[in-house]
């Protein structure tokens, strides 16, 4: 099944852990997120961020997604890989196998979105229960 989901960012506490002058920043990155639509409910994340020189920013995290899914309820973690080119983020993700719990127990799928500007983004989640 196909979502029809949005999420919005709620909150964003970025720490570097390595800035070194000859090479590129690392920052670990917890997000808060909040889903509305087929998929309604939290989002916790971790990024591991790396800036490089020429503004792009590439990203690889964990979400656990604690809500609704099409009308079931439980949770499940989304392993994220992305990249933000100074003008938004685009990200892809996939259902971790196993991960999910409650009536979600057994998801699997894969989606991905793409951030311009703070607000509201669409985002896609393809899944099978």
């Amino acid at each position: 099944m196909l979502t029809n989901a949005t999420f919005k960012v709620t909150g964003w506490d970025e720490e570097p852990f390595d800035e070194p002058e000859d090479g590129p920043k690392l920052s670990r990155v917890h997000v808060k997120r909040s889903f509305h639509g087929d998929l309604s409910g939290t989002g916790n994340l971790v990024y591991v961020m790396t800036y490089l020189h020429d503004q792009e920013v590439l990203f690889t995290g964990f979400e656990k997604v604690v809500g609704s899914l099409g009308g079931r309820t439980g949770s499940f973690v989304l392993r994220h890989t992305g990249t933000h080119d100074g003008r938004g983020a685009t990200a892809e993700y996939e259902v971790v196998p196993g991960s999910g719990t409650g009536e979600l127990a057994g998801l699997t799928g894969a989606g991905g979105f793409r951030a311009e500007d703070e607000g509201e983004h669409d985002m896609t989640l393809d899944y099978e229960v």
